[in-house]
């Protein structure tokens, strides 16, 4: 029988789950496409004075825009501060995205070495001799 070491597999394969989940990327938009969401989460704003704002998430108007971000009160209930201005003050307008071309790459190489792992692991083991379930018991 050969052992298998499930533990030391799953560690591998959370963690590449985690890697895969986790690379995201600031993208700037052109300026025609600010309002063609009504909404846009994960928002970096910069204006023209050279201010930045982080904002949880962000609302269009026709000319302005209304940022969004959470209040940690520690309460039961979410609290926002909420900043307006006009989209004229904007120089730059960024959103945080799902960067899949280096999630993708991160989590091949993640599976990859996890698949490697085994099958070097799998040929080094000297095989143990069976278990008698009952040595009492007779033949």
């Amino acid at each position: 029988m050969t052992r298998i070491r499930a533990g030391h597999g799953m560690r591998w394969v959370a963690a590449a789950a985690w890697l895969a989940g986790g690379c995201t990327a600031l993208r700037e938009l052109p300026r025609g496409e600010y309002a063609a969401e009504t909404e846009r989460k994960n928002v970096r704003v910069e204006t023209a004075d050279g201010l930045r704002y982080e904002f949880d998430h962000v609302e269009f108007g026709a000319d302005s825009l209304t940022g969004f971000r959470r209040r940690d009160t520690g309460g039961r209930f979410e609290e926002y501060d909420t900043f307006g201005m006009p989209l004229e003050g904007v120089s730059r307008l960024s959103v945080r995205r799902v960067d899949w071309l280096r999630t993708g790459l991160i989590g091949g190489a993640a599976v990859a070495a996890v698949l490697f792992a085994s099958l070097r692991g799998s040929g080094d083991e000297a095989a143990e001799p069976p278990v008698d379930p009952c040595p009492r018991c007779p033949e």
